[in-house]
């Protein structure tokens, strides 16, 4: 990672953080090297003044010169394809592995042809670099720095989304991750060239909505591809969601209902300290492990993609019913994520989300016992974390002339109080190792069964309530229990 702060050399030279990582990398080569160009997301947030992730640096004879410098520097080289038909040479510090640089072709015979051919003009900027690391004029064809400065998003050329479709994702999911604009021309062309993205596999798809739904603003730009009928190309199954009238617990059709729930989940993700101030740090923590942060989003614009199946009028409540959505919705959200090739993990995630989205809701009603929040705690664990935000978002979009405001505010409260007690006093309790087991069962006479299983239950769930805190309260409580059964 680098910065744009300013920083001295070993000669005394003032450079800013990209030429002292240059400097680093270059002086102690003798041998000649090509013209090199600093290019891509590195120039675009250093003039954004953004932190810099990776630094690309494009030449001719790039792998001479990655191979060149691995042998200055205790240096592996690692070829990849960072981008589609786009070779890279990562250049890896072998004792320090986030020092590295990634040296690419210039795509053409110049860098005045290679940035002509790049997505957006943002990108289309390079500043070349001498051997002494220090950063020279900017070379800026398209005039992107002007189109940063006015936070817009501007294709770089007419068939820029012809080369590659996936850049019509990319324009949006750029968009969301500095609060850009779409230029005019630039959305008037995504719109008409919106069947394009049928050509790109659907990993790269998936891959960029990942990146897009990680942003802080992604709804806005997700109702905007909606919009422009981009969303129902990747996802046909919600089709069904849109126009699928509800009861009047919510002013909205199903489609609508989930564009709402997501931008409210979204806005409770972006506020955890404001939502969750005690247990802010460990909420981030939980998102920011296995895609969460992104999968979560995802799971609250699909938590009711089962409705539509399961739709149906009751006469003697005269009203509409789903029941069972989300049993259905899950068989629904397992068939999407397998055949929009995510992992395992990720499709299990939304699977157990889409499945159990209801839960929270009803837990939080006065006359639910305490018992059966902790069984449902400890059957979801962490995953509890992602499905309270989501049913809380889920209420904040029910707004029906059937919904109440207090309902909505108790369920608020709650869910944040319980957010609380499960970080700091729940969790904790639930991964203590159980007081007995099978062994001490059997040992007082038990049989192997149903039963055995069920007393255990009935003792840990004790156990978690704090009722009995030592192994003999656990035995005494256990025997009780075997007696009352014989006694029947």
């Amino acid at each position: 990672m680098v910065g744009s702060s300013k920083t001295h050399t070993p000669n005394g030279k003032k450079l800013n953080a990209i030429e002292q990582k240059m400097y680093k990398w270059l002086s102690p080569v003798s041998e000649p090297l090509p013209d090199l160009y600093l290019v891509g997301g590195a120039v675009r947030d250093y003039l954004l003044n953004r932190e810099i992730m990776d630094i690309d640096i494009a030449c001719k004879k790039p792998k001479e010169t990655a191979s060149l410098l691995g042998q200055y520097h205790d240096a592996a080289v690692v070829l990849f394809d960072k981008k589609k038909n786009a070779e890279c040479y990562r250049v890896v510090d072998r004792n320090n592995k986030k020092n590295f640089l990634d040296i690419v072709p210039l795509r053409k015979n110049s860098i005045f042809e290679d940035l002509l051919e790049r997505d957006f003009t943002l990108n289309s900027i390079a500043i070349p670099i001498g051997r002494d690391g220090r950063m020279k004029e900017m070379i800026d064809p398209l005039h992107g720095a002007e189109d940063i400065q006015n936070r817009q998003i501007r294709m770089s050329s007419i068939n820029a989304f012809q080369s590659d479709p996936l850049r019509i994702l990319r324009a949006f999911r750029f968009a969301a991750e500095l609060n850009f604009s779409l230029e005019t021309w630039t959305a008037t062309t995504i719109q008409n060239q919106i069947h394009l993205v049928s050509k790109v596999s659907i990993e790269r798809i998936m891959s960029e909505l990942v990146k897009l739904f990680k942003t802080g603003c992604s709804a806005q730009y997700v109702r905007r591809m909606d919009k422009m009928g981009l969303l129902e190309m990747i996802f046909p199954e919600i089709q069904k969601l849109k126009g699928c009238g509800q009861n009047d617990y919510h002013h909205l059709d199903v489609w609508d209902h989930s564009l709402l729930v997501l931008e409210n989940c979204e806005k409770i993700m972006s506020n955890l300290h404001n939502v969750f101030p005690e247990s802010a740090a460990l909420v981030q923590k939980h998102l920011e492990m296995n895609n969460h942060f992104a999968l979560t989003k995802l799971a609250a614009l699909f938590h009711d993609i089962g409705k539509p199946d399961t739709r149906k009028a009751d006469k003697q409540l005269n009203r509409l019913v789903f029941h069972g959505h989300d049993r259905t919705g899950r068989n629904i959200i397992s068939d999407l994520s397998q055949r929009v090739k995510l992992s395992a993990k990720d499709r299990i995630f939304l699977e157990t989300m889409v499945d159990n989205h209801m839960h929270f809701l009803f837990l939080s009603r006065p006359d639910v016992k305490e018992k059966t929040i902790f069984k449902w705690l400890r059957k979801l664990g962490d995953d509890s974390v992602s499905l309270i935000m989501i049913a809380m978002a889920d209420c904040k979009s029910t707004l029906g002339p059937a919904s109440d405001k207090t309902t909505l505010d108790r369920h608020l409260a709650w869910s944040k109080n319980l957010m609380k007690q499960y970080f700091y006093e729940i969790r904790y309790q639930l991964a203590q190792v159980s007081l007995i087991n099978g062994k001490d069962l059997l040992a007082l006479g038990m049989s192997p069964g149903p039963e055995l299983g069920q007393i255990l239950a009935a003792v840990r769930e004790a156990q978690d309530l704090g009722t009995i805190q030592s192994y003999d309260e656990g035995l005494a409580l256990a025997k009780k229990m075997i007696q009352n059964r014989q006694s029947l």
